[in-house]
């Protein structure tokens, strides 16, 4: 059985200590004072607690990430964040609320890439405690500032094309931009031979995403289209196939909305059935399950 104290002190408030049986592993919970302050219960999850990313006022240079808490990548050490932290994307990090975030790995240094999907990390330094965050092109290793050894990944953002921040709704581990991104617009497509497309989410993530394949130039029977994560096993044969419409019109459109798995490089792969005439595909993503955040 586990073992309980609760020890006072001289503001007023307890502290419970809980430690579990054979082992000197121990958690508290400060008890609210005369002032009925919140209790804080010492430990955090793996699970991201809160952590929720968002525009800020400035939505084109600025996130805002939620209170809350987590475990480092390690699963060893708490990240807890007291207050709500906002910072730019716009300037080159800087400790505190407000302040640059970037990390060094954009081209030009306080300046982000455009075009680029940018990794944000809650980071921690042990000798003071103090917790901040930082934009880094890297999903696995972003550069840390001095004295911070200890991170994990917690949101993506993705710059357009002047570099400004696309905007986006985040729940839970879900990210949704508020325009969805053309990923894919091929318009030489071969028969049923795969092509590899990037979509602009973060690698290893589940993409929510659109397609749509047409060929206007003949008749089609019977029209394929296949989206799969690069490497999977799908091939040709119809019942693999991501979409699939029997039809006998010129002019032939098929359309959907579903989800696909990206590898590391953030690549999928795509083909669809044109035998003869002009085949294209087109990928729009609406968004995707960032799993590296709940499983870095």
């Amino acid at each position: 059985m586990a073992n309980v104290k609760i020890q006072g002190n001289a503001s007023g408030s307890g502290v419970l200590t809980i430690t579990a049986p054979n082992t000197d592993a121990t958690r508290t919970i400060t008890l609210p004072d005369s002032t009925g302050s919140i209790q804080t219960v010492d430990g955090e999850s793996y699970s991201p607690r809160g952590l929720i990313c968002s525009n800020d006022t400035d939505a084109a240079h600025d996130v805002a990430i939620s209170v809350g808490g987590v475990k480092d990548a390690t699963n060893t050490v708490n990240i807890t964040l007291a207050a709500i932290l906002t910072k730019r994307i716009d300037a080159a990090w800087a400790v505190g609320d407000n302040n640059g975030g970037l990390d060094g790995t954009e081209s030009s240094g306080g300046t982000p890439d455009a075009s680029t999907m940018y990794y944000i990390w809650l980071i921690k330094r042990s000798d003071t405690g103090v917790v901040d965050a930082l934009y880094s092109e890297s999903p696995t290793g972003p550069t840390m500032p001095t004295n911070y050894d200890y991170k994990r990944l917690i949101g993506s953002v993705l710059t357009d094309g002047s570099a400004n921040i696309l905007p986006f709704t985040q729940t839970g581990d879900y990210f949704r931009y508020t325009t969805p991104v053309d990923d894919v617009g091929d318009s030489s497509m071969t028969h049923i031979t795969f092509e590899d497309g990037t979509l602009s989410v973060p690698p290893l993530c589940i993409a929510d995403v659109y397609g749509r394949a047409h060929n206007t130039t003949t008749t089609h029977e019977v029209v394929y289209l296949f989206i799969k994560v690069k490497g999977a096993a799908e091939n040709s044969s119809g019942r693999y196939a991501w979409m699939f419409v029997q039809t006998a019109a010129d002019g032939d459109i098929i359309c959907r909305g579903g989800t696909v798995s990206v590898d590391a490089n953030r690549v999928v792969e795509y083909m669809m059935s044109e035998s003869s005439g002009s085949g294209t595909v087109e990928i729009t993503t609406f968004g995707f399950w960032m799993l590296t955040r709940s499983n870095p």
